[in-house]
């Protein structure tokens, strides 16, 4: 499979440039202008997926040196799988300490769940204080289910990064979880009738109802509670991504417009982003 990433935040959109391609993984990244996490995240869970089923990885690294230097910096290519390919110049240099702003794209897994949250705790009431504490159970619903729902030998992987909105005037945060487990429609249907699950989008909207779970514990709730991290006027927008389909919700003040369609990129596993800012 080829995989074109091209302008701002590729994989948060509907809609990206994808070609068979038989015993490879091609990521070619040369007119990628901007990463999110998601992008980061999600590039790394891809190589990595694709690597444990024998595949040949390719990365081909930004035009943009800025863009390339980046995706070197959130650790983006030292977390290729082995033998991978790196096509194109890095730029290198030294290693800026950001560990109040940016979390690199990072493997979790159960046991080092606890410290990725300390970190990310420490990273978000920094910035915002109480109201980093709301945004942190947002983030928390997101590990949470990525540990217990998203279990596979290679883990997931997560990226974050905190805006102080210095420069765009729009601050708040941005984080990412992608999971290499079963996805959301296997996960569902040890609870839920195949009728109901009858492709990737009907499980995703399943997912985004209240009081659904694939366990038999009372629980179910965690996708729709993110909602309590939003402060009044503020904004929140959750994507998630799993098999074949893609859902996005954008909620302000408790009010929530969820959209579930067909992907064009299939995701092995589930793949989520939280972006919360504070209006």
């Amino acid at each position: 499979m080829r995989i074109e990433l091209v302008g701002r935040r590729p994989l948060l959109r509907r809609l990206c440039f994808v070609e068979p391609e038989a015993g490879s993984l091609v990521l070619d990244a040369r007119q990628l202008t901007f990463a999110s996490p998601l992008d980061l995240a999600a590039m790394v869970a891809l190589a990595r997926a694709a690597g444990a089923r024998g595949e040949h990885v390719q990365l081909i690294t930004p035009r943009d040196r800025n863009v390339a230097s980046y995706l070197e910096r959130l650790d983006v290519i030292s977390g290729l799988p082995p033998g991978a390919d790196v096509v194109g110049d890095l730029p290198g240099g030294p290693r800026a300490d950001l560990a109040d702003r940016l979390l690199e794209v990072t493997p979790l897994r159960p046991d080092g769940a606890n410290q990725l949250s300390e970190r990310m705790g420490r990273m978000l009431t920094r910035h915002y204080g109480d109201l980093g504490r709301r945004y942190f159970s947002g983030v928390g619903e997101l590990i949470d289910n990525a540990i217990s729902h998203g279990v596979s030998s290679l883990g997931a992987f997560v990226a974050a990064q905190v805006y102080t909105g210095a420069t765009s005037g729009r601050p708040g945060i941005e984080f990412a979880v992608c999971d290499t487990g079963v996805g959301v429609r296997a996960h569902l249907g040890h609870t839920l009738a195949d009728d109901v699950l009858v492709d990737d989008v009907a499980a995703l909207e399943a997912a985004l109802r209240p009081g659904v779970t694939g366990t038999r514990e009372k629980r179910g709730h965690g996708l729709n509670d993110l909602w309590r991290a939003v402060p009044k006027g503020g904004f929140a927008r959750l994507q998630l991504r799993s098999g074949k389909g893609l859902a996005s919700v954008v909620g302000d003040g408790g009010s929530r417009r969820p959209a579930c369609v067909p992907s064009d990129v299939e995701v092995a596993g589930t793949w989520a982003f939280l972006r919360v800012h504070p209006y």
